[in-house]
């Protein structure tokens, strides 16, 4: 495949909308073309990534290692699709094995490259950065619908009417200090202005233990992060309960329906007395769709949750399909 085949190929995907000419020219120079023959193995749950790949023809499947030596497969994917993004996003190990299902023709990025590429500071990164949000989400509602229908039953009754009468009996405050904001390992590495703007760009609330803060299937009014205390995130039914995240400093939840316009996939329960930042629908809207700094850092903020929210899912998911 030349430049110029793997630019028309690049065009097409979704991922990349956006990005003029000369971004998808510099992209197929920095890609690498592998044919890949049918039951090769791209590589393993655990090792260290050093690229991603890009599916133009074929398919691969995913697969996870579950209790009892099983290994089960959990997902396939086709022409124009991705794999491998999340272990080089949080520099962990790959999330699971690949293996090529046919002969497949793939496009390699390098684990530099795709770092570059999210460092730039062009409208293009900043739409990028919000593919990838959106992505995510998807994927992370689908591990849940899948997880759901192993406790069977209906959605929790929790109706969206109640979720908002939680929401404004809020106990608002002022901000914390900001160097114990700064302090806070998952603000290390970012600007201490652009943080400071994201950080103050909503509402701070304490919130009792056992508080309910969103509702699965019911709309979600804000978008929260933990500053100290915990959020259990839970799926309910009558037949019993899935624990599938844990928000804790430094975490946000509730911003899946803000990102796509549907229900809340969970439901959020203060675990302990917790201090939260709240992000009503406009002020997270407006952080979405800039292009500024202060926005790259919330981006950033929202990526990296998303990203150890997959991770997360995964050992439930793995268990549930090895029960199957």
């Amino acid at each position: 495949m030349s430049d110029g085949a793997t630019a028309g190929f690049l065009s097409t995907v979704p991922l990349l909308e956006g990005r003029n000419e000369s971004d998808i020219a510099d992209l197929a120079r920095v890609l690498r073309r592998r044919t890949v023959p049918a039951g090769e193995t791209l590589w393993h749950q655990g090792q260290e990534a050093r690229e991603l790949l890009l599916i133009v023809e074929g398919a691969v499947a995913a697969s996870l290692h579950a209790p009892g030596g099983q290994v089960v497969e959990i997902g396939r994917a086709g022409p124009g699709e991705m794999v491998g993004e999340i272990a080089l996003l949080d520099g962990g190990g790959h999330t699971m094995s690949v293996q090529a299902t046919e002969q497949a023709t793939v496009l390699a990025l390098g684990k530099a490259d795709f770092a570059a590429l999210l460092a730039r500071q062009d409208p293009a990164t900043f739409s990028l950065k919000r593919r990838l949000a959106a992505l995510f989400t998807a994927r992370h509602r689908e591990q849940l619908r899948h997880l759901a229908g192993s406790l069977g039953g209906d959605e929790a009754d929790l109706a969206g009417e109640d979720a908002a009468r939680t929401f404004a009996e809020l106990d608002y405050c002022g901000p914390p200090d900001s160097r114990y904001l700064r302090r806070m390992a998952t603000f290390h590495d970012f600007d201490p202005a652009a943080l400071w703007g994201f950080l103050t760009s909503g509402r701070y609330a304490r919130c009792p233990p056992g508080r309910t803060l969103l509702a699965e299937g019911a709309p979600s009014t804000a978008c929260y992060l933990t500053i100290n205390g915990a959020v259990e995130k839970v799926l309910i039914r009558r037949d019993g309960r899935i624990r599938v995240g844990l928000a804790g400093p430094g975490k946000a939840f509730g911003y899946e329906p803000l990102i796509d316009g549907l229900p809340s996939p969970v439901t959020a329960i203060t675990r302990e007395r917790s201090l939260l930042l709240v992000l009503p629908r406009g002020p997270f809207e407006q952080l979405f769709h800039r292009e500024d700094a202060i926005s790259r850092v919330f981006l950033d903020v929202i990526q990296r949750d998303l990203v150890a929210t997959l991770r997360q899912s995964l050992r439930p998911h793995a268990r549930l399909a090895a029960s199957v």
